[in-house]
C-alpha cells in the first residue's frame, strides 16, 4: 500500500526534486503545495500519512503549519525541512508535534531511512488509535449493559415488593389465628415463611437502594446537620441487640463538631450499616466505639469512625469488602446471614454526598471504618446544589461527556407574586427538559430555578429555545401577560474546563 506524502515549500525546485526522488526510494504517493494556506487546503480535502514542510516560508511558516496540523489533523505526522534553521527552532517545533526534521541540501539515504521510520511511527499510532477506537466502543456497550441490568433490578425489584408484601400480610392474619386456629405443627412452618418473607423483603430493598445509587436516582434532601443526633438515634437502636451479646456501645462526638452538609435518614442508614456490622461481627464481650473528628483530609471535611473489637478483615480484602456481594472468607459470615450489599450500598451513600470511605483492620484485634462528610460553610450556594452539581460534574469527566448547567428567573413584580407561581414555573421548566436524567431543582436563596443536563451546545440552545418559548405562548395562571423569562447556560467542555467556571459562566449569562 502506498504512503501518500506532501511537500510544503515555496521553492519550486525543492518541491520538482522531492516529487521525483521520493517515489524511487519506495512506495510513496507525492503531491506538492507551495504555501501552508495551500497545504491545509490539501490536508482537508485529502487523505495523507505524511507532510514534509519548509520551517522558512512567507506568510505563515512551517512551525504553524505543525500546529495547524496536530490540532486538526493529529494521524498526519509532519517533518521539518530546514538549511538554516536553529537547533532551537528546530527543537520548538519537536514540541509542538513534528516527528522529526531533515537538513538541506538533503542526504537521499538518510532520508528514506527517516521517513520510513516515521511512517512506522505512524501505523503504530494508527493501530493504537483503533485500539483505543475498538475500547471505547466496548465500554459504551459495557456502560449500556450495566444500565440495563440496573433497570432491570430496579423494576424487578420493586414489581415483586407488592405481591411479596400480600404473602406476608396473609402469613401474618394466619399466624395470629385472624383466619381461624391453626396448630403448633403450622405455626412453627408459618413462622418460618415470615422469616424468610422478611429476609427477602430486606434482599429486595437492598437491591432496589443500590440500583437508584448506581442510576443517580437516589433522592437526597440535604440539609446542615449536626451528626450527634444521628449517632445517638442509631446507638440507641441496636442497644438491644449489643446488650444482648455483653457488647458495650462508646460514643465520642465534640461538642464543637462544625455541622455537615447531608441527608438525614441516609446518614443514618450508613451509620445502621456500619454499627451494625460491627455489633454483628464482635464477639461476646466485645466492644463498638464510634467517633466523630474533624479531617485534615482534603477539604473541609468531617470523618466519622466505627471501631470494634471484633474479628478483622485480612488485609488483602480490605478493599473487596465495598463491592457488591462481597463477603470476607474464614470469618463469622459464615454463621451470620447476609446479602453481601450493605457495604457496597453505604459506599454509594457516603460518595452521593462528596465523601470517602476506608477501612483499616487487624485480624483477630478489629476494624475500624471510617467516612468523611462535607462541613457547612453557611456557602450562599444550597448544599443540595452543590453535591448534585459536584457528582454529575465529575460523571461527566469521568464519561468524557457534555454536560450544561441550566440558570433560569423569571422576572415579575412583586416578591411575594413569585412565592405563588414558583410551582408553575418549575412544572414548566420541568416539562421543556424532558430527559429522564436531567435534574431540576430551586436554589431558594436566590430564587433561580437550576437544570443539570447530560447535553451539548447544541442540545442545550434547543432546550433554551424550548423553555423561553414555552413562557411567551401560555400565561402562568393569576397573569394577564407572558413572563419574562432569563435563562444563563454554560457547557462543559465547550465552555467551562472546570466545575467552577461552569458555574460562574451561567450565572453571568444570568445577568447579562
Amino acid at each position: 500500500m502506498e504512503a501518500r506524502i506532501l511537500v510544503v515549500d515555496d521553492e519550486e525546485g525543492i518541491r520538482d526534486f522531492l516529487f521525483k526522488a521520493l517515489p524511487r526510494m519506495g512506495r510513496f504517493y507525492v503531491e506538492l503545495a507551495g504555501s501552508a494556506e495551500e497545504a491545509l487546503k490539501k490536508i482537508e480535502q485529502g487523505n495523507f500519512d505524511l507532510v514534509l514542510t519548509d520551517l522558512k516560508m512567507p506568510n505563515t511558516d512551517g512551525l504553524k503549519l505543525v500546529d495547524e496540523i496536530t490540532k486538526s489533523k493529529p494521524e498526519v505526522l509532519t517533518v521539518l525541512m530546514t538549511g538554516y534553521g536553529t537547533i532551537d527552532s528546530v527543537l520548538e517545533a519537536m514540541k509542538r508535534g513534528a516527528s522529526d526534521y531533515l537538513t538541506k541540501p538533503f542526504n537521499l539515504e538518510e532520508m528514506a531511512v527517516r521517513i520510513q521510520k516515521v511512517l512506522e511511527q505512524r501505523q503504530r499510532f494508527v493501530k493504537l488509535r483503533d485500539f483505543a477506537i475498538q475500547l471505547e466502543r466496548a465500554n459504551q456497550e459495557l456502560r449500556k449493559i450495566d444500565e440495563m441490568k440496573s433497570e432491570f433490578i430496579s423494576v424487578a425489584s420493586h414489581e415483586l415488593r407488592t405481591p411479596l408484601a400480600a404473602i406476608k400480610n396473609a402469613v401474618h392474619l394466619i399466624l395470629n389465628r385472624k383466619t381461624g386456629e391453626i396448630n403448633d405443627t403450622q405455626a412453627k412452618f408459618l413462622s418460618m415463611a415470615e422469616r424468610n418473607i422478611n429476609r427477602l423483603t430486606h434482599i429486595l430493598n437492598d437491591l432496589l437502594d443500590l440500583s437508584r445509587i448506581e442510576s443517580g436516582k437516589i433522592q437526597m434532601k440535604i440539609e446542615e446537620l449536626d451528626l450527634k443526633g444521628p449517632i445517638e438515634f442509631i446507638l440507641s437502636s441496636l442497644k438491644p441487640q449489643a446488650e444482648g451479646k455483653s457488647i458495650q456501645l462508646n460514643m465520642e462526638v465534640p461538642q464543637e463538631l462544625p455541622s455537615v452538609y447531608a441527608d438525614r435518614g441516609q446518614i443514618e442508614q450508613i451509620l445502621m450499616n456500619l454499627i451494625g456490622n460491627a455489633v454483628k461481627f464482635t464477639p461476646e464481650g466485645g466492644r463498638v466505639s464510634v467517633w466523630a473528628r474533624p479531617w485534615n483530609g482534603e477539604g473541609s471535611m468531617v470523618a466519622i469512625s466505627v471501631q470494634d473489637s471484633g474479628i478483622g478483615i485480612p488485609k488483602d480484602q480490605l478493599e473487596k469488602v465495598f463491592e457488591k456481594f462481597y463477603q470476607v472468607e474464614d470469618s463469622l459470615n459464615r454463621s451470620v446471614s447476609g446479602t453481601g450489599l450493605g457495604l457496597a450500598i453505604t459506599k454509594g451513600l457516603v460518595e452521593a454526598h462528596q465523601g470517602k470511605i476506608w477501612a483499616e483492620s487487624e485480624v483477630g484485634r478489629g476494624s475500624t471504618f471510617t467516612f468523611t462528610l462535607p462541613i457547612s460553610e453557611g456557602e450562599r450556594r444550597e448544599p443540595q446544589f452543590r453535591i448534585l452539581l459536584d457528582r454529575e460534574f465529575r460523571r461527566a469527566q469521568e464519561n468524557s461527556s457534555p454536560l450544561t448547567l441550566f440558570l433560569i428567573e423569571v422576572l415579575e413584580q412583586g416578591a411575594e407574586l413569585k412565592d405563588a407561581l414558583l410551582e408553575q414555573v418549575e412544572e414548566k421548566v420541568r416539562e421543556c427538559l424532558r430527559r429522564e436524567g436531567d435534574i431540576l431543582l430551586m436554589r431558594e436563596k436566590e430564587r433561580v430555578l437550576a437544570a443539570i443536563c447530560g447535553t451539548g451546545l447544541q442540545g442545550a440552545q434547543v432546550i433554551r429555545q424550548r423553555i423561553e418559548e414555552e413562557f411567551q405562548k401560555h400565561f402562568l395562571k393569576g397573569w394577564d401577560r407572558p413572563a419574562v423569562v432569563k435563562v444563563g447556560t454554560a457547557t462543559y467542555p465547550q465552555e467551562a474546563s472546570s466545575q467552577r467556571e461552569l458555574f460562574m459562566k451561567a450565572k453571568e449569562k444570568l445577568g447579562g
